[in-house]
């Protein structure tokens, strides 16, 4: 389940069912979708966590993940995925977007990086 959470700025919107519908179809997409993309890794990867977080440049998605070949390491993979807080972004897309870049963020650069002491790895 996706957590949804204000930002320090707070949220405002031209449209409030705009943002609203888009979110959820992110929501529908992104999260079975990335559970799949992540337990099809060589790597076999689990999904933690999904939060949506409201910033003054748009919507910001962090997702929280381990990978059986990291024992003991939590990655976590943060994104802008709604520019300016516009529906016009399409939810899908933006979810593929989103998975990709959070895959090819581990395969690239964070399974090389060693854990910080809370044993946490941020993009």
């Amino acid at each position: 389940m996706i957590n949804i959470r204000e930002g320090a700025v707070g949220y405002t919107s031209r449209d409030e069912a705009e943002p609203s519908w888009w979110i959820s179809r992110f929501q529908q997409v992104v999260e079975p979708s990335l559970r799949n993309d992540l337990a099809a890794e060589e790597s076999c990867g689990v999904l933690h966590e999904i939060s949506l977080h409201y910033r003054d440049d748009g919507v910001w998605v962090s997702a929280s993940f381990s990978m059986a070949s990291h024992p003991g390491v939590t990655f976590v993979w943060d994104q802008r995925v709604m520019p300016d807080l516009s529906a016009e972004w399409d939810a899908e897309f933006a979810a593929m977007l989103f998975r990709t870049h959070l895959v090819e963020w581990f395969h690239t650069e964070a399974k090389r990086r060693a854990p910080g002491v809370d044993g946490f790895i941020r993009s």
